[in-house]
């Protein structure tokens, strides 16, 4: 295997060759390397690191596990780059990753920091029940088979990171797979990435109710493949069954675009809308804040003071997130609502700003370029579209 280096924040890291790797189209496709490096997900790593930073100050020491890691980028990055970070397990079942693991492990001069392992993801969260406060499960595909390993090796305040790759069943394109992973249906609507995240995050908060530990998201984010959230953990019954209250289904009439929240796993759900339309359900979901707006300041703080290659993009998608943090769940599309309201689509600001001057909540969201998050009511939106 030939092999390059590369620089990610301030971390050397050497990788597979991705010249040797392409499609017949020429494009680098990660997922014909022997040992896995995306270098697309860079951005996300970058973000993960100021998350672990403002981790490393709620919990003073972090003892990290990265158990999917391919060549260790996001362990090895975590111990080089935050403050705090006692212990990284970095794993990965391939030899040929544990090899390379190593090999970075040492050119960065991290052999008291890091610990590198060769097994079973679930086999060395299983190992360390309870021993850490940050767990970042990145895998090629679906997070759903590690959730489980991965609370049981949370200590009894952390952070469980996770990352979805499996966006389209989770967004709506494949609805009996989502059901299969996740147990939930998904929504085909214009806020389907919305949907996709929320169901994740449920799926979460229920395999944490096995163990007793309460899953509370503090950052979502959708970006070009993936699906990425942060959780925070608390064990302890009453704390999980209070989370569990926010979870429940939506309920969503394409005729008029209302869309209806209905809490409890086993709740009844309405089957038409008050405009005579049919309901077509989603969940269960996580119907709770999806994005804590006090700790994305605090990422934002961080990531300001570094000095990362695509640390613009990543502050914008931040700041975005904050903006919407305190909105209601799903959002609308101003294209949708201006062709239900029969008119041409105003300027996004413009609406947000008559939205606010009549006292509700709105704001614009990351998940759509289009899309406006408010708690104003369905009708009194398409109203205003039509007075713009």
């Amino acid at each position: 295997m030939q092999t390059v280096f590369v620089a990610e924040g301030g971390t050397k890291i050497e990788i597979p060759n991705p010249d040797d790797f392409r499609t017949k189209a020429g494009d680098y496709a990660p997922s014909l390397t022997s040992v896995f490096y995306n270098p697309n997900m860079e951005f996300c790593r970058d973000i993960s690191v100021s998350v672990v930073q403002v981790a490393s100050k709620i919990f003073k020491n972090i003892w990290a596990c990265d158990p999917l890691a391919g060549v260790g980028v996001r362990g090895i990055r975590y111990a080089k780059e935050v403050k705090g970070v006692r212990r990284s397990v970095v794993n990965d079942i391939s030899n040929e990753a544990f090899e390379l693991i190593n090999r970075n492990v040492k050119l960065n001069e991290l052999e008291s920091l890091v610990e590198a392992r060769s097994a079973d993801a679930n086999i060395v969260l299983h190992e360390n029940q309870g021993r850490f406060n940050f767990v970042d499960i990145d895998p090629f595909g679906s997070p759903a088979r590690f959730v489980s390993a991965a609370c049981s090796a949370l200590s009894r305040k952390g952070v469980l990171a996770l990352t979805a790759t499996d966006t389209a069943p989770l967004a709506g394109t494949y609805p009996k797979t989502c059901l299969r992973r996740y147990g939930a249906m998904p929504l085909k609507v214009e806020y389907r990435h919305e949907v996709g995240a929320r169901i994740l995050a449920g799926f979460v908060q229920r395999i944490g109710t096995m163990h007793e530990i309460s899953l509370t998201p503090i950052l979502t984010h959708a970006t070009l493949h993936y699906f990425r959230i942060y959780l925070i953990a608390n064990r302890g019954a009453q704390r999980t069954d209070q989370a569990l209250e926010k979870i429940g289904f939506i309920s969503h009439c394409k005729a008029c675009l209302r869309r209806n929240l209905t809490y409890g796993i086993a709740a009844s759900l309405p089957k038409t809308c008050e405009c005579g339309g049919k309901l077509t359900h989603a969940g269960p979901m996580w119907l709770g804040s999806l994005i804590d707006k006090q700790f994305t300041l605090s990422f934002i703080e961080d990531l300001s003071m570094r000095n990362f290659r695509l640390k613009h993009e990543e502050l914008s998608l931040l700041s975005r997130c904050a903006e919407e943090a305190e909105g209601p769940p799903t959002f609308y599309d101003l294209n949708e609502l201006a062709a239900s309201a029969g008119t041409r689509p105003p300027k996004i600001t413009e609406l947000i700003a008559k939205i606010r001057s009549e006292g509700y909540f709105a704001s614009r969201t990351h998940f759509s370029d289009t899309g406006i998050r408010t708690d104003a009511a369905t009708d009194g939106i398409k109203k205003m579209v039509s007075g713009l």
